[in-house]
């Protein structure tokens, strides 16, 4: 185990210098890309596993990265697979820079690109982003194109692809650490936060599950969070290994990039989906929008949906529901959410702050703020939109009648 800080770095030197063999290796058995060697991936992701410090002497913002790359996600386990495909895409680019410095291509990065659309820009800040290539020597020459300007020495790139290649690790160690602990939802605050002070994977997942089990007696399902991703959503392992480098008429080689399609994928969630015009419901017509909530509401099997609608408890299939109650109990009073300013008539809200519990749509400045300061969800799909627009509204209505 490395101790302190300059132990650390002396270890992260070792791995840098070992990954740096296997890379030369892979490429002189004809092969080249981003690091394949399965020994070396596991030697060094046990090491992360139990000593998360490291992935701050391999990449020193590569914690910071994770933790901005995962700011406001409802869910951290597509986020996560996202990250992982996204730093594996910046690995190959040093890569390439490092084995083929001689090839035009590779000194253009289109930022247009199916690859920079829809796997980088969605994981990571274009902050980020620019700084991550950055590192590599290249310059944002206009908004559509970053190009080399000055290329960096062979040690550095190396040292570059070695730290994205640990934040690949360690996104597929937290992923690990998601679905142990499913179906309990984490927040990717509290993932990152027991992460670091539990240090080894084990210790972190039992610290995960004491903390829910403190924090779930009494709390019931929220109806109102996005529905589980289908597995079409979540893409593969590798969701994909693309080239984001023009190809000026150069003759393929034996070392190219992989050849799948930009536009080939299977993620349906990269982008909003589309939202049809269709308006709100009138202040005066509550009695569809109630109507709504049952429908939406009836379909999950949860005491909150019952709580919801107004009932002190949920009716279950068999029993008759027009006894008295033996000793009725006081439901628990949910909170009453608003519909804030920037929502105009006609408008789906896209976020859901729940500590100031207010809806705000997509351009709001105080939403912005919200999603920096406070808790709270993205509203992805029309229907979860909706189903929150239909809710406030009730909400309001009733606030306005007592």
């Amino acid at each position: 185990m490395c101790a302190g800080s300059a132990l650390r770095q002396e270890c992260g030197q070792q791995y840098r210098e070992e990954y740096r063999r296997c890379l030369e290796r892979e490429f002189r058995r004809g092969r080249a890309g981003a690091c394949s060697d399965p020994s070396f991936g596991e030697r060094l992701r046990q090491r992360l596993g139990s000593e998360p410090a490291l992935l701050g002497a391999l990449q020193e913002d590569g914690p910071a990265l994770l933790a901005r790359g995962l700011r406001g996600r409802p869910d951290p386990g597509p986020a996560l697979r996202g990250l992982a495909g996204a730093f594996r895409l910046l690995e190959l680019a040093a890569v390439n820079l490092y084995l083929f410095p001689w090839r035009r291509e590779f000194g253009t990065v289109q930022t247009f690109s199916g690859a920079y659309v829809h796997l980088l820009r969605p994981a990571l800040p274009e902050a980020d982003l620019l700084r991550s290539f950055g590192r590599l020597g290249y310059e944002q020459r206009d908004p559509h194109r970053l190009a080399i300007s000055r290329l960096p020495p062979g040690p550095e790139l190396v040292a570059a692809a070695c730290g994205f290649f640990a934040c690949r690790l360690e996104c597929e160690i937290l992923v690990e650490v998601v679905c142990r602990l499913r179906p309990r939802p984490l927040h990717p605050e509290e993932l990152l936060e027991a992460r670091r002070v539990a240090g080894d994977v084990e210790a972190c997942v039992e610290m995960l599950q004491q903390r829910g089990a403190v924090t779930s007696c009494g709390d019931g399902a929220d109806l109102y969070q996005e529905m589980p991703a289908s597995p079409e959503d979540m893409g593969g392992e590798d969701a994909a290994a693309l080239a984001l480098w023009r190809d000026r008429g150069s003759p393929r080689g034996a070392w190219d990039v992989p050849r799948r399609g930009w536009d080939c994928f299977g993620d349906s969630g990269c982008g909003q989906e589309p939202i049809t015009s269709m308006g709100n419901p009138k202040p005066d017509t509550s009695s569809s929008s109630r109507l709504f909530l049952e429908q939406e509401l009836g379909r999950a099997s949860s005491p909150l949906s019952a709580l919801a609608m107004g009932s002190g408890s949920p009716q279950v299939p068999g029993e008759a529901q027009d006894l008295p109650s033996a000793a009725p109990q006081e439901a628990p009073e949910l909170p009453c959410y608003q519909l804030h300013s920037c929502l105009r008539r006609g408008a789906l809200p896209s976020y859901c702050c729940t500590t100031c519990q207010q809806l705000h749509a997509g351009a709001c400045a105080a939403g912005q703020a919200c999603r920096s300061r406070h808790h709270g969800q993205e509203l992805r799909s029309e229907r979860q939109q909706r189903l929150w627009l239909q809710r406030t509204e009730v909400d309001m209505l009733l606030a306005d009648g007592s």
